[in-house]
């Protein structure tokens, strides 16, 4: 064949998108052939390889049920957070395990496992999928979206500075493999986002999860019951008072990410186009304020009301929201407190055994770092192991909170990455609020609640990052997922200008309609 015959074969395949379809049958077969090595690799190895391989089949299995490759991975990353699949590579000698403390070594709470996920998984065949498809077979260019990434790879860079000052390299090094995954994340969705469909797509996949991780929780409130199945784990603890954390790594963890979660929920009910849609929302939303109740986090029932009230308050300020339906949200809210009344009155009264307390020692021990280090900080992931070398009297007796991460992610931050590391995260936080502020203003009624949503979601999280550190793989997630998604408005088309619905509008309209 000649060139020209040549040229023609490759302009046909382009068009008729049979080297889409080649490169995704490729894909498949390589990943068949890896799943294989891996599988007789693992035979007679330790047990981590054998939970690392029981990730692979789920993932594959996903890609060939759903047949999109790219909802695929929107689909993983949704529920990574509820499913939190992921396997330990690499586990450092200060991990608080159970082999370390029968050793007696001094062991951290802190980041202190190198762990694999499914959603990086996922995301490795994504990335592949993206890039390596020729640009003129229909592959769209990366976009950057300077506003948010120039912070986020401002906070990746200075991590990695902040090794030269780490007294655990290997500490250090599991934070940045996780900034690494968070951002990769963050820059698939933001350029795989780009419709409204998407969006819904994504969001509802996301609610699903976590109305399965909300059931979990409510039953494990009921039964005390936890388990470990392939890397992931539910937890409770019980001591005194029951606290669930499900597979969000912790009840604190659980009730910051369900917070949040319930902001985009109530959101949603307004902004999903169908009735079965917005009766899924209403189910998610209730469901999901159980699972908060049962984590008895006062800092997450804090920033759940603050994050309803400010949606409330501008929905019905702007028209989108109608008095109706939010007292029939606050009748359900109202009920829901009277069934759960004896377990919300006892942890808010009952002896918290020092926690509160805990936090302020924790806070002035990090700020004896900063003082020693404001600029450069210790290194990424050490403030838990040198805390206790800045110990002061005025401090007072801190007991075992000496050897743990601070209970302050903005103070954690400062105190490991120094300055510049703060103001990287603080400008990460702040620039989708800034974005979120422009399309409340917008005349799209849909992107506006959307928008409203996600950003009382970051505010309700902001506001617990004075109390908690976050440091779960499943939190850091969710927090990188709400700055992905409000950035990832910038991509939606300005579909409709919605004004508030008159009544006339919702007469001849469904029933459901009339109140949502």
């Amino acid at each position: 064949m000649n060139w020209v015959g040549l040229q023609e074969t490759r302009r046909i395949w382009v068009e008729t998108g049979a080297a889409r379809r080649a490169f995704e049958l490729g894909l498949s077969v390589l990943f068949g052939f890896m799943l294989g090595g891996l599988l007789v690799f693992s035979w007679g190895h330790e047990s981590k390889w054998q939970e690392l391989i029981a990730i692979l089949p789920i993932a594959f299995a996903v890609v060939m049920l759903i047949g999109d490759l790219e909802k695929t991975v929107l689909a993983t990353i949704a529920v990574g957070v509820p499913l939190n699949l992921d396997v330990s590579l690499i586990i450092s000698p200060y991990a608080r395990n159970a082999q370390n403390i029968a050793r007696g070594h001094r062991t951290i709470v802190a980041l202190t496992e190198l762990r694999v996920s499914l959603v990086f998984v996922v995301l490795v065949i994504g990335y592949a999928l993206w890039l390596a498809v020729p640009r003129d077979s229909g592959r769209r260019p990366i976009r950057f979206y300077p506003a948010t990434s120039i912070p986020a790879l401002g906070l990746l860079l200075v991590s990695i500075l902040s090794v030269f000052q780490a007294q655990d390299g290997q500490l250090s090094f599991f934070r940045i493999v996780q900034l690494c995954e968070m951002f990769l994340t963050y820059l698939y969705l933001v350029n795989h986002i780009r419709t409204t469909s998407d969006l819904h797509f994504f969001v509802l996949v996301l609610m699903g999860g976590m109305f399965i991780e909300s059931l979990l929780m409510i039953w494990q409130w009921s039964t005390g019951e936890t388990f470990r199945i392939a890397g992931m784990a539910a937890t409770v603890w019980d001591k005194g008072l029951r606290r669930v954390g499900g597979t969000l790594g912790g009840a604190n963890a659980a009730g910051g990410v369900i917070s949040a979660y319930l902001g985009i929920v109530c959101a949603m009910i307004w902004v999903l186009p169908k009735p079965s849609q917005k009766i899924f929302a209403v189910i998610c939303f209730f469901a999901g304020g159980v699972a908060l109740i049962s984590t008895s986090s006062r800092a997450s029932w804090g920033g759940f009301v603050g994050a309803i009230l400010a949606f409330v308050l501008i929905g019905l300020w702007r028209g989108w929201v109608r008095r109706e339906t939010l007292i029939l949200l606050l009748i359900g809210a109202v009920v829901l407190g009277a069934i759960f009344y004896p377990a919300i009155h006892t942890r808010l009264t009952m002896d918290d055994h020092g926690s509160a307390e805990s936090r302020t020692k924790m806070a002035k021990l990090a700020w004896n770092i900063i003082r020693v280090h404001p600029w450069l900080g210790v290194g990424a992931n050490n403030c838990a192991l040198v805390a206790r070398d800045y110990y002061t009297p005025n401090v007072g007796d801190l007991g075992y909170v000496i050897d743990s991460s601070v209970h302050n992610r903005y103070l954690l931050i400062w105190s490991e990455t120094g300055l510049f590391g703060l103001l990287f995260y603080v400008g990460l936080l702040l620039s989708p609020l800034v974005q979120v502020l422009r399309h409340i203003r917008s005349g799209d009624r849909t992107r506006a609640l959307m928008a409203l949503g996600l950003g009382c979601a970051i505010i309700s999280m902001s506001i617990q990052m004075l109390a908690e550190h976050f440091n779960p793989r499943p939190s850091t997630l969710f927090i990188w997922l709400l700055v992905s998604l409000a950035t990832s408005l910038n991509n939606l088309k300005l579909t409709s200008v919605q004004p508030a619905i008159s009544g006339h509008a919702l007469g001849k309209s469904k029933v459901i309609h009339s109140y949502l």
